[in-house]
């Protein structure tokens, strides 16, 4: 609210909250007397997309309503790069509102389902396009420009360009005033003009180390000496301060207002700067915000600023986690003190409350930076202008430049550490002494062998620094939970510590994609405390949806809360509890847990002594091994193998290079069986000539073809049961591959001795769904059908089976379905015992309570969508969105299962 008073709004436009308190902002709403094409307006759009703190903006002139995006690409730059006021839309009041345009529906706004509509997801929202995005964009080919350039040393290069944006800020801000750059250059009124003279840089920066401390302006000796005798900085500034680039956009000085950026953004340049660039990545700030609501509540700050705690973040890169962190506790601070602004004293001891290790030094260099800007945001220009020795000193306290498993071995981290945040490295490499000898203390620990991946390491090392009662929120990549490999990890770490939640990212594509890859992660949120007996681990599943591609946040529905039992976390060291997570839950697992129990393909085989294989591996670094039965010879590529069999067309020959894996001839010698390792499971019986094929397809050879077709008719006949199947236990699947499955995922297919997986018909539905709906929604979030397509077409089949359901328990008076009730983006579906007929004259309080059923903000960055169940008399209400994502006939299980818990809890 202050914000958007600060920039002259009209009003805030909220998300429906709970308990009287608002959710996510959505929109500042601006009324003035126009005109249209303002350029005051298109300043102030281009400083509010900046900022980034709210998707769009409504303005209101006579006559018009002008919609803009503030979480899109830069629309108030024309094409010669001129500052224009351009709405994405207008609205004439005179004019009907299109009904498909739901941006201009309040109540879908209120409601959050705008953001169920791809479509509008499109118009308004792109994380590539973002303000925030580019920046990071911008300066990656700045910092190129000037590698290539060969200007200056690569030290002194980084540092002045980081300097360079710190100036911007303060500049910008108005904290330095009109005249500064006068004193060391005659008629400066930039830093560019003083940047390119050496002796006058130095003595610039020299002053603001001593009006500001804390080493932010400090160089070294010899980077001073380079400076003051350079004759590069003419073409060095000249470069850095490049007006306009390729295309004619504006460079990234004119195209921001970095007055507005918000501080954790600006850090983000950490990624281009470190030399450690395998481990480095692109952390968003909704992910950072979301991760710090389930460790920093109001109640959690009340005790760290009460038992004197510390916050730590073990792997601190450019310190985002902390400017986050810090951010939080001026807030806390004002909430207790009547929301007043606090001063320079305070703003520096609270920054006391955070420690930071990173063993690279340009981290600890940019963390110490962003803590600066972060601490400058907390004031007005005037208090910093007033301020004397406003930066806290930080190295070798607050910042710890070092081996974190190092500093923890010689007590660097000093004082009680409450809470730990974080995201470290994912390197399966141990690169310093300390994280040899952690390691070697976490085998012996947990008693076995384990992947040298650090990560690991930072999780288990940190969780014993914390105090009793301590809470950690640290994020790992997938195999935590996904890989059976990782199982003694897993279980370790469970057993010990009291896990209260894992948040799951593994649907959400190029969250921290960088470089073409697409690292699949998780989040563990857990207590220094013993597990209570009755533990029940939350395993919330994030889909890929507008928002979470756009980085405004992240949308969860009832339906991805998965409260799971942690005597059966111990007890699965498999991934199947966590998989069947992203496949609709608990029903999903019993299916898969149910088939499990099967003898499974690969036994079958074994009893038969059939020949079974992946096809040969090609050689990599030349390695390569005797294969004269492969050269030459008739290849399948996998892709010729399909549901609907081989394409021969596509036969072609294997090619004379090295093939490490040759296999054996046997393999390729029909009659042969072929399953190709993708999620379909397409296979097909070859009879005819000598065949080879490659480590994607799986070959059953050295059998007669009688009992090949026994195989291939069951794989066709359960079909849908075997590729849910295959879904709920492939170690490839969604979190390495998009389709692709491993091959031991296809031997691992059940097949009992009589041929009948006595599949229920509640299992079948859950399998179908499994199959046509939850494997395309974990690939496509937004873009699957379930969040596409309305659910108008299925409602009647999921009313029957719910009242089926509902009614194998209460018979004397069967549930029948009534007429559905539709409002902007939502479904009210009424059921009824017996017979009865609904009064909806008070529709209009139903309706105007639905919001706040239906959505609940849940911290900053994570909106939940919650299913309503009102019961009145003898008369049910199911309200949820009205997309087919929340009509599924597997969700009508689900629900049933739930409305018979209440009806039990409720007497009846």
């Amino acid at each position: 609210m202050e914000k958007a008073a600060s920039y002259g709004a009209y009003a805030v436009f909220f998300e429906a909250g709970k308990q009287g308190r608002p959710g996510a902002p959505q929109a500042f709403l601006f009324v003035d007397d126009g005109p249209a094409n303002n350029p005051a307006f298109a300043e102030l759009h281009k400083r509010i997309w900046s900022w980034g703190g709210v998707p769009l903006l409504y303005r209101r002139i006579p006559g018009l309503v002008q919609l803009f995006r503030c979480a899109h690409k830069a629309d108030f730059i024309s094409a010669s790069g001129d500052l224009v006021c351009k709405p994405v839309k207008t609205l004439g009041l005179a004019s009907r509102i299109v009904a498909k345009e739901a941006w201009w529906d309040a109540e879908r706004l209120r409601n959050s389902t705008l953001w169920d509509d791809p479509a509008a997801c499109k118009l308004l929202l792109s994380a590539s396009k973002s303000a925030h995005r580019r920046l990071v964009d911008a300066v990656s080919g700045l910092h190129s420009r000037l590698k290539s350039s060969g200007l200056l040393n690569a030290g002194l290069r980084r540092r002045l360009l980081i300097l360079s944006l710190l100036i911007a800020y303060l500049e910008e801000r108005g904290v330095l005033p009109a005249d500064f750059f006068g004193q060391f250059t005659e008629g400066a009124t930039r830093f560019f003009h003083v940047l390119e003279d050496g002796p006058a840089l130095v003595q610039l920066l020299r002053s603001l180390e001593m009006r500001f401390n804390g080493h932010i302006f400090r160089i070294h000796d010899e980077d001073r000496a380079a400076l003051e005798n350079s004759t590069e900085l003419q073409d060095f500034s000249t470069l850095i301060e490049t007006r306009v680039e390729a295309g004619g956009q504006l460079n990234l000085w004119a195209l921001y207002s970095f007055r507005d950026l918000p501080v954790e953004v600006i850090s983000h340049i950490y990624q281009l700067f470190v030399s450690d660039t395998d481990s480095s990545v692109y952390t968003p700030p909704s992910l950072v915000r979301l991760m710090l609501d389930e460790a920093l509540s109001w109640q959690r700050l009340d005790r760290v600023i009460d038992r004197d705690e510390l916050i730590l973040d073990p792997a601190c890169g450019s310190g985002i986690f902390l400017v986050e962190a810090y951010k939080r506790l001026v807030l806390h601070w004002r909430s207790r003190n009547g929301w007043a602004k606090p001063g320079v004293h305070v703003l520096r001891a609270l920054v006391e409350r955070l420690r930071g290790v990173d063993v690279e030094g340009g981290a600890i260099e940019l963390a110490a930076f962003s803590l600066c800007l972060a601490l400058c945001d907390a004031l007005e220009p005037e208090d910093i202008r007033a301020s004397v020795q406003l930066f806290p000193k930080l190295n070798d306290r607050t910042l710890i430049e070092s081996c974190f498993f190092e500093a923890k071995e010689k007590k660097r981290i000093v004082g009680p550490i409450g809470v730990v945040v974080g995201n470290p490295p994912f390197v399966s490499a141990l690169k310093t002494q300390g994280a040899i000898r952690s390691y070697q203390r976490f085998t012996e620990a947990i008693g076995t062998g384990a992947d040298k991946q650090i990560a690991y390491l930072f999780l288990h090392e940190a969780m014993e620094l914390l105090v009793p009662g301590g809470t950690l929120s640290m994020l790992q990549q997938y195999n935590l939970i996904y890989n059976a490999s990782s199982a003694p990890v897993r279980t370790a770490f469970f057993s010990r510590w009291d896990v209260r939640e894992i948040l799951d990212f593994v649907s959400i594509r190029g969250l921290f994609s960088k470089g073409g890859a697409d690292t699949k992660i998780v989040a563990v949120v857990a207590d220094a405390a013993e597990p209570p007996n009755n533990r029940r681990i939350l395993h919330a599943v994030f889909r890929r949806a507008g928002r979470a591609d756009a980085e405004q946040g992240f949308d969860i529905d009832y339906y991805d809360l998965h409260w799971l039992p942690r005597s059966d976390v111990l007890a699965e060291p498999g991934p199947e509890i966590w998989r069947s997570g992203l496949l609709g839950g608990a029903r999903a697992y019993s299916l898969v847990k149910r088939l499990k129990q099967y003898r499974t393909l690969k036994q079958h085989a074994a009893e038969r002594g059939w020949h079974v294989r992946e096809g040969f591996v090609e050689g990599q670094k030349g390695v390569s091994r005797p294969s004269d039965h492969l050269i030459g010879k008739p290849l399948l590529p996998s892709t010729a193998l399909s549901v609907t069999g081989i394409d021969k067309s596509q036969i072609t020959v294997v090619p004379d290079k090295p093939i490490e894996g040759p296999r054996s001839a046997e393999l390729f010698t029909p009659p042969m069986l072929l399953v190709r390792e993708h999620e379909d499971l397409p296979n097909a019986i070859w009879s005819e000539e000598y065949l080879t094929f490659k480590n994607q397809i799986v070959g059953f050879a050295k059998a007669g073809r009688d009992d090949l077709e026994v195989v291939a008719r069951w794989l066709k006949t359960e079909s849908i049961a075997l590729r849910a199947y295959a879904a709920g236990i492939s170690t490839k699947l969604f979190t390495q591959k998009a389709t692709n499955i491993a091959g031991a995922d296809v031997l691992a297919l059940p097949f009992p001795e009589d041929g009948d997986l006595d599949l229920s018909d509640n299992e079948r539905i859950v399998a179908e769904d499994i199959v046509h709906q939850y494997r395309e929604f974990v690939r496509k979030g937004n873009e699957s059908c379930l969040l596409r397509e309305d659910a108008c077409q299925v409602l009647d089949d999921f009313a029957r089976l719910f009242c089926k359901q509902i009614n194998t328990v209460y018979q004397e008076k069967p549930l029948i379905s009534l007429t559905p009730r539709r409002w902007s983006g939502i479904v009210c579906q009424p059921f009824v015992f017996g017979t009865g007929v609904i009064d909806w004259d008070g529709e209009d309080t139903l309706h105007d309570k639905i919001d706040v059923l239906l959505r609940e903000q849940k911290g900053t960055s994570v909106s939940i969508t919650r299913i309503a169940r009102i019961y009145d008399g003898h008369f049910i209400f199911l309200l949820k969105p009205d997309r087919l994502r929340y009509w599924l006939r597997s969700v009508a299980l689900r629900d049933s299962d739930d409305v018979l818990a209440d009806l039990r809890a409720q007497g009846f």
